[in-house]
Parts: C-alpha cells; sequence; structure tokens
C-alpha cells in the first residue's frame, strides 16, 4: 500500500486529505478556546485572536502528523 497522502473521493469530487484535517482542527480549537472561557483562563491572554490561529496552528500540525503521515 502507498504511504503517501492520496485525495479523498467523495462521488466524483477529490479533496485533499488536508480538508478534514482543518475541519477537525477548527472545532479542536473551537472547542478549546470554550473550555478556556469556562475555566476563566482567557483572561490571562492579551491577544485572543493570534492565541486562537496560534492553538489553531499547533492542532493542524499534531493533526497533519498522525493523520497524514508524511
Amino acid at each position: 500500500m502507498n504511504k503517501f497522502p492520496h485525495e479523498l473521493a467523495m462521488g466524483d469530487v477529490y479533496m485533499s486529505p488536508m480538508l478534514p484535517v482543518c475541519a477537525a482542527a477548527l472545532l479542536a480549537t473551537w472547542l478549546t478556546t470554550l473550555l478556556m472561557n469556562r475555566l476563566s483562563i482567557s483572561r490571562y491572554v492579551a491577544y485572543p485572536s493570534a492565541t486562537f490561529l496560534t492553538i489553531l496552528t499547533a492542532f493542524i500540525l499534531l493533526l497533519d502528523s498522525v493523520w497524514i503521515r508524511v
């Protein structure tokens, strides 16, 4: 079996494997920020939008290394 990532086929449409990785990372980031808001950790954050993008990038890199494995 080929270990390189390949396109995901849904019907006749081919999608990049990064699409579900980014969607899962976005969902995980929303849940993480929701948890941070519930625990009042977000009051220690100076730039919430930059923190959101940083957490999103970390989740994308984590899921990319686990899911796609290039």
